[in-house]
């Protein structure tokens, strides 16, 4: 009985060869950008929600953006903002075409995919 299952192991078809799973790929966060250009403090009061800057309401967004091989920013969205319904996140994604930063390198030539977050914040000048 062995020796059956034995030759039976060896008659057998070869085991095709299992092949790993692709590797997820997670876009790659960029903690520490090497900005070439960024809004300024005029560009954000150009684009201030009028009702919050006639009320002296201060506030903040966080935008999150996908880093072109330019180093441009695309694919931008609303975060968070505070306070709510006062306009702030709006008003910075209207700040995102003044930025452009270092993008990243895949064997030394620039890709896109890299992942940002940008903290603005927005207080009226007195």
């Amino acid at each position: 009985m062995l020796l059956f299952m034995m030759l039976a192991a060896l008659s057998g078809e070869p085991e095709t060869p299992v092949e790993p799973p692709a590797p997820v790929l997670r876009p790659s966060v960029v903690t520490v950008p090497d900005w070439l250009r960024r809004a300024t403090g005029a560009d954000a009061m150009r684009v201030y929600p009028r009702l919050a800057l006639g009320r002296g309401v201060a506030g903040a967004a966080i935008i999150a953006c996908t880093v072109e091989r330019e180093g441009t920013l695309a694919d931008c969205s609303i975060v968070d903002e505070g306070p709510s319904g006062q306009g702030f996140g709006d008003a910075a994604l209207q700040l995102m075409p003044r930025f452009q930063m270092r993008p990243m390198t895949k064997d030394g030539l620039p890709v896109t995919g890299g992942k940002v977050r940008i903290p603005i914040r927005f207080v009226p000048q007195r």
